[in-house]
């Protein structure tokens, strides 16, 4: 069977398709191809088919340089290895005689985890850039598209990142490197997304949101639900617009999500300091754990309490003590910096302390964050190029592709976890290559972190218990901090816990419980310190959702915009090729002349057509069941007047932008105007 350059995917899919596997290794066998390219892409599209990546090499070299696997003359954090000693391959030789290439041998055993569909794009031989796309991205740079924004036209075009062949890195290089060529010369009312159930389930244990958002005409809070995902990176579960900020709306809108959610309670809630939204919580979330974001109270203590004040302020608000001891720091404070001016304050913010202060909120699961600011980063996303009379659908419009890119960069994670190992570098280095098989790379790196420090702790003493032991672990240039790690090893069921509670507050062991596992030479990392939120595996081998059904808004379905797809991207292959030969150029538009000759000639008919049935249409009007049997018509919101910032003082001094003056400018103001 010879085959060509273009036929290679059509094979591939005809051979995918054999129910013998040995069927199919007589087939790739017996295949002859026309030249070496035309061979390397059967392959390649096999191995895209299949979930693996392929390099051309004359001599086969399956490891990095030794050199390279070392920290010895590098900066940098090593780069992970790809290459495992991987024994497939498929080797072609030259038949002199008849000029065609033929498949000397071929070995389908891999030595590892095969990429999933929606991995494979970011592997290195499936992203490269055509030439007709090369054009294409020329083009774009030189209507002055951002290279940023130049992939999601792409993304756009093909429906989906996978269906590009090449990502932002790509274009990131080829860019420069074009424009460097040039130098040398001389001198670039829908309104509804699809939210992913699945990501909740896996990541929904730590909610978090804010209301503050409120870009858009009608002036109604935007509110995204976002929360934290294997990579440690920005999820998001679901998105909300209400028109007010009440307990009532914002009960309304924790039920629904709830209910969307199939009643799964988070652990845990961190939002900011509005009032209403508090009461809500505790209405709807009643045995969650609550948390004001810190970002606010940093914000507002400046502008209620004196710069000298803020020191000790933040002792209270970050420091994990024990409940009696805040109390008597907080009495100390209240008695030292309580005025006329603060007292209103710091009692709203003592009402309120199981809801911000560390001293009770240690018992609870916040995997590291203390803030809202996920919800923020999202919401600064959001916030570029958009003005105040943007329409509700424009808005969902663009939260999508910045929810579509989110899933990119979450797909690109995964992809660099199971196609890919951290090179282990410190003394403890079982521990290290187990941590690597099991977590992801952004916290197997943490707890990297973590193995380069033990080196410099001891273990003081040793308790022996019924069926547990107890280690004392120090520092060895500082024995004043103690840390107690238990280990009960008897029954299935094997614990191991430390008194710095690292593992209950953020989800990770603690360099502490390392330093024992290496006294007790254990390798592997035992089962109650891996949460499986954090895995490799965190999704339990479900794929995950990451095409957006919102990049087919304006057609009339998605069948209609994948033709459109399939049609633009074969278009483009045909003006590539027919601009580098005249004949094809000339059949190409002569084709196309007919075809839009014919569309024109099809709208004329449908025009006639919807003339005679005028008298028989309506307007399309949106209507909706109130709830009570009423059919009701959908108007757009009115516009209203939000809380805003939290009230100051009348009399109290303003900059020249109307913001209240924090306590230490107003004293540096008087100070100066006294010596004046």
């Amino acid at each position: 069977m010879e085959v060509t350059e273009v036929e290679g995917k059509k094979n591939v899919q005809d051979i995918a398709s054999a129910d013998d596997k040995r069927d199919m290794f007589m087939q790739i066998i017996q295949m002859t191809f026309t030249s070496h390219e035309a061979a390397y892409d059967f392959y390649n599209s096999y191995a895209r088919y299949n979930g693996f990546s392929i390099r051309k090499n004359k001599v086969r070299q399956g490891k990095r340089d030794s050199r390279l696997l070392t920290e010895e003359g590098h900066s940098r954090r090593l780069r992970p290895e790809t290459r495992c000693h991987c024994e497939a391959d498929l080797t072609v030789k030259l038949d002199q005689k008849r000029g065609v290439w033929y498949v000397d041998s071929f070995e389908d055993k891999h030595s590892h985890i095969l990429a999933g569909p929606d991995e494979v794009p970011f592997l290195w031989s499936h992203r490269k850039i055509k030439e007709c796309q090369k054009h294409e991205i020329m083009s774009m740079g030189a209507a002055g598209i951002r290279i940023h924004d130049m992939m999601d036209c792409f993304i756009s075009k093909h429906v989906w990142y996978g269906g590009v062949g090449f990502t932002r890195r790509e274009i990131y290089n080829l860019c420069p490197r074009e424009k460097r060529k040039l130098l040398l010369k001389g001198d670039a009312a829908t309104v509804i997304g699809i939210m992913s159930r699945h990501d909740y389930e896996d990541f929904g244990d730590v909610l978090v949101f804010d209301s503050t958002y409120k870009m858009n005409r009608y002036g109604m809070p935007f509110i995204p639900f976002v929360g934290l995902n294997n990579h440690r990176k920005t999820t998001v579960f679901a998105c909300a617009i209400v028109s007010d900020e009440t307990e009532e709306t914002y009960v309304w809108l924790l039920e629904t999500f709830l209910r969307s959610m199939c009643q799964k309670m988070p652990m845990s809630v961190i939002t900011d300091a509005d009032a209403a939204m508090i009461k809500a919580i505790r209405q709807v979330f009643p045995d969650v754990w609550h948390r004001i974001c810190t970002w606010h109270i940093e914000k507002n203590m400046k502008i209620h309490l004196s710069h000298k004040s803020l020191k000790e302020f933040r002792t209270l608000l970050y420091y994990s003590t024990s409940t009696a001891t805040f109390e008597e720091r907080w009495h100390a404070f209240s008695k030292r910096w309580q005025s006329e001016k603060t007292v209103t304050w710091l009692r709203r913010m003592y009402k309120k302390r199981r809801l911000w202060a560390a001293a009770y909120l240690t018992e609870g699961f916040w995997l590291g964050m203390k803030s809202n600011q996920r919800s923020k980063s999202l919401n600064s996303c959001l916030h570029l190029h958009l003005d105040g009379e943007m329409t509700l659908v424009d808005m969902i419009l663009h939260y999508e592709n910045a929810v579509v890119r989110i899933c990119e960069n979450e797909a690109r994670d995964d992809c660099t976890a199971s196609q890919s190992l951290p090179v282990p570098v410190t003394s403890s280095r079982e521990l290290e290559i187990a941590a690597s098989h099991v977590f992801t790379p952004a916290n197997f790196y943490m707890l990297q972190a973590d193995l380069r420090k033990i080196g410099g702790m001891e273990i003081e003493e040793i308790k022996l218990g019924d069926g547990s032991q107890q280690y004392i672990v120090v520092w060895k240039n500082n024995r004043k901090s103690r840390f107690w790690v238990e280990y009960t090893p008897v029954n299935s069921a094997e614990t191991i816990r430390c008194s710095c509670r690292k593992m209950i507050q953020k989800g990770l062991s603690c360099k502490h419980i390392f330093h024992v596992l290496k006294y007790l030479n254990i390798s592997e990392i035992p089962k109650c310190l891996v949460l499986v939120r954090f895995t490799k595996d965190a999704r339990l081998g479900l794929p995950a959702r990451r095409t957006s059904d919102l990049l087919g808004f304006g057609w009339t379905g998605a069948a209609e915009r994948m033709k459109y797809s399939q049609v633009s991207v074969l278009a483009s292959e045909a003006m590539h090729a027919a601009c580098k030969h005249p004949t094809l150029w000339d059949q190409l538009q002569e084709s196309l002349k007919a075809m839009i000759a014919k569309s024109h000639e099809y709208d004329q008919l449908k025009e006639n057509l919807s003339k005679k049935t005028a008298d028989l249409c309506t307007c399309a009007i949106e209507y909706v069941d109130d709830g009570e049997g009423n059919i009701v018509e959908v108007h757009d919101p009115i516009k209203v007047s939000t809380k805003g910032a939290t009230k100051v003082d009348e009399n109290r001094p303003m900059s020249k932008n109307g913001r209240p003056l924090f306590y230490d400018e107003i004293r540096i103001r008087s100070v100066v105007g006294e010596e004046e």
